[in-house]
């Protein structure tokens, strides 16, 4: 009798580690196979490469003439010339605009890149200038009903602090786009502090 009941113990041991056994190698056989470096290089580079938001900056390259027009409180705002050169950078990724206003009175540049990041599937900007020592980041979407570029995000007021940014680009025509710019003020309300219109000169 007792060695019966070994023998059917150690029938049944040998089968359960035959099961464990078959079922490992079925989940070995359908993990899928590890990438190699270059399928991982090829991914990346198909995730990243430019496209059609990225052909639309094309449109914006050149020279253009702007006029700027600053709220800095109730009233009339006060009005400044100034040109803008974009260019394309890193086979077309992002676009590199290089403003610089032209009044006497208040002698100012900025830089921004534009670009699309396809991973968000949102438009991204970063801002820096000669009147700041922050970097500006913004990240919105395009409407290609209206023609208009919608983006968000904060900067750092020396006097009020924190402060959210909205801006809002509407392109006119080919050679014509209006760029507003609205930032909350310490109550909580949105108020538009600038508008660059810009025309293309070349």
């Amino acid at each position: 009798m007792g060695k019966t009941v070994m023998k059917c113990v150690l029938v049944a041991l040998l089968g359960a580690a035959a099961l464990a056994t078959a079922q490992t190698l079925t989940e070995e056989k359908d993990k899928p196979a590890t990438p190699s470096v270059k399928e991982i290089m090829a991914q990346w580079a198909e995730l990243n490469a430019p496209g059609p938001h990225h052909e639309r900056f094309k449109e914006a390259v050149g020279k253009w003439k702007a006029e700027m027009k600053m709220w800095m409180g109730p009233g009339e705002p006060t009005v400044s010339p100034g040109a803008s050169t974009m260019e394309l950078v890193f086979d077309g990724r992002y676009l590199k605009e290089h403003y610089r206003c032209l009044s006497a009175e208040m002698p100012f540049e900025g830089m921004q890149l534009m670009g699309y990041d396809n991973i968000k599937k949102k438009h991204v900007s970063v801002w820096i200038d000669s009147m700041s020592t922050g970097i500006t980041q913004m990240e919105g979407t395009y409407d290609e009903a209206t023609k208009t570029l919608t983006m968000t995000g904060q900067t750092e007021d020396p006097i009020t602090g924190p402060t959210k940014m909205r801006s809002v680009t509407r392109d006119v025509s080919k050679d014509k786009c209006v760029m507003e710019m609205f930032q909350t003020g310490p109550d909580g309300k949105e108020q538009k502090c600038m508008e660059i219109t810009y025309t293309r000169e070349s």
